[in-house]
């Protein structure tokens, strides 16, 4: 995943001919681009935490550390503004797009022996 596939999977979905695979492009550009902010803040608790040898566990550190920094704040409106706004955006609140992640498909297809 590059930070270009980002914005070429929402202007894919921008040039979609059916409104479903448009909202599926749109959640996708939408997950990369939260998969790299998990990354970047994974990092950054590397960094910090190794002088104390990681006593807090990534996600303790991400309520205690990275919601004082408004982390959530910036997860519940992602988008990309320049290209479109993102207020009243359901697909830009983290809420939405774990509720829409639920609704695809699972990974297996048929019948369990």
């Amino acid at each position: 995943m590059s930070p270009l596939e980002w914005p070429f999977s929402f202007l894919q979905g921008k040039t979609a001919k059916e409104e479903q695979e448009a909202r599926t492009l749109h959640l996708r550009s939408l997950q990369y681009l939260e998969r790299y902010v998990f990354l970047v803040l994974f990092n950054a608790y590397l960094h910090l935490e190794k002088t104390d040898s990681w006593r807090r566990p990534f996600s303790v550190w991400m309520l205690e550390v990275a919601s004082k920094a408004g982390v959530y704040e910036v997860l519940n409106q992602l988008g990309f503004p320049e290209f479109e706004p993102i207020e009243d955006k359901p697909l830009s609140r983290l809420r939405y797009r774990w509720q829409e992640r639920k609704l695809g498909p699972g990974p297996f297809q048929g019948h369990l022996l």
